[in-house]
């Protein structure tokens, strides 16, 4: 008696535990970021992109969303767009996708405040002041290949800007710590954290003058119920003890307000 009782009550929790899952609607969250802070290990989940979703899932009360990371390619999610599939983007800023009106997408407050850094050795700091200070002799400047520098593109392509180029931004820093560059560019939070994993505070130098400043958003695909809710959670985050800790841990901090793109 006790056993047929014990099988209903199991299915019957079992069906009570599938539709409060179902009662949440999936939001896709894109990121076409795949290296640090936002991606440090595919294979082990680990990055801010990661840590975020999880946190937007596990610990937000009354939240109708299950949210869903998916990594894809720059390209692929402009397509997704132009689709209209429904989804939202993080850390983007409406530069990025030619919205600077902000009505092509929806937009959240800012996340993130961050630069494109002009990184230089300590013992040989430099300081940016515009196009011309990167044509000095022998001066080097250390990028990404393939990747367009808004602000001295012009420069560089007229050959008056020396530019020595690798693949990931980790080389770049290996470059310069061999004297190979003179100085890279790098976006500030992807430096940050290398700072912090391989411990070069005390051997390099940031630019006070970057070459551009900008803010991170969530880029959501029309759908006013989730740019509201994410929004609501943006908004809550600067008081929000664990998302501190979360930054901490990569190098970064909380948004500080100051003029951006």
């Amino acid at each position: 008696m006790l056993k047929t009782l014990f099988i209903p009550l199991i299915i019957l929790s079992g069906l009570i535990f599938s539709s409060g899952l179902k009662s949440k609607e999936v939001v896709t969250l894109w990121s076409y970021y795949d290296y640090p802070p936002f991606v440090i290990s595919k294979a082990d989940r680990k990055g801010l992109n990661y840590d975020f979703v999880e946190m937007l899932n596990l610990f937000e009360t009354d939240n109708p969303y299950q949210y869903e990371l998916k990594i894809v390619p720059r390209k692929r999610l402009d397509s997704y767009l132009k689709e209209g599939v429904k989804g939202a983007v993080l850390w983007v800023n409406p530069v990025f996708f030619a919205d600077i009106k902000r009505e092509k997408y929806d937009w959240t407050p800012r996340v993130l405040e961050d630069e494109q850094a002009f990184v230089s050795r300590a013992r040989t700091p430099f300081i940016y002041s515009g196009p011309e200070s990167l044509m000095q002799q022998g001066f080097v400047l250390g990028g990404i290949r393939g990747h367009l520098y808004g602000g001295i593109q012009k420069e560089i392509d007229a050959g008056k800007i020396a530019r020595k180029d690798v693949t990931t931004a980790r080389q770049n820093i290996g470059m310069l710590l061999k004297d190979r560059v003179s100085s890279f560019l790098i976006p500030l939070s992807t430096m940050k954290y290398y700072e912090k994993e391989m411990k070069l505070s005390h051997k390099i130098y940031y630019s006070p003058n970057p070459l551009k400043t900008y803010t991170r958003h969530i880029l959501v695909n029309h759908d006013e119920n989730v740019v509201n809710a994410l929004s609501r959670i943006v908004n809550s985050l600067p008081k929000d003890e664990y998302w501190k800790t979360l930054l901490d841990q990569y190098g970064l901090s909380l948004p500080r307000g100051k003029t951006t793109y």
